[in-house]
């Protein structure tokens, strides 16, 4: 029998996307995401890191790159892009072109908020929100 998912439980997979943002907050020096929805609904979660869309910035991807490598060399960044096939496989390619220049990519987090999302039917950052309402009382 399969249990109900009420507001308990989502106030619980809150908790634990709360958790992680924290995390982040505390670790990482700049979140990179895809666009602008995705920016709203980190900052809806409380993310205060700062952060920058690849999408919106309209450069090449290797430009893209060069800058926050420029910008954030020895730092530590969290790519958080969707996480559909489109956005893990562009996530894992600027990963290794990050690294590659002297930027450290916290990994251990994207895939953790990964394993919460996934449990919600969830593959895009910007749905993050729709969680929230789930465990109001």
């Amino acid at each position: 029998m399969r249990h109900k998912k009420g507001p308990k439980y989502f106030y619980e997979v809150i908790h634990n996307i709360s958790e992680l943002i924290e995390k982040i907050n505390e670790n990482s020096s700049l979140v990179l995401v895809e666009g602008e929805n995705d920016e709203i609904a980190l900052r809806l979660a409380k993310l205060r890191t700062p952060i920058a869309t690849f999408c919106d910035s309209n450069l090449p991807r290797f430009e893209f790159v060069d800058r926050i490598a420029r910008d954030y060399a020895d730092s530590s960044v969290v790519i958080l892009f969707d996480y559909d096939m489109e956005g893990s496989n562009a996530a894992k390619r600027m990963t290794v072109e990050l690294e590659e220049k002297g930027v450290r990519v916290e990994r251990g987090l994207r895939k953790k908020l990964g394993e919460i999302l996934a449990k919600e039917g969830i593959r895009r950052i910007e749905e993050i929100p729709s969680i929230l309402s789930k465990a109001e009382f």
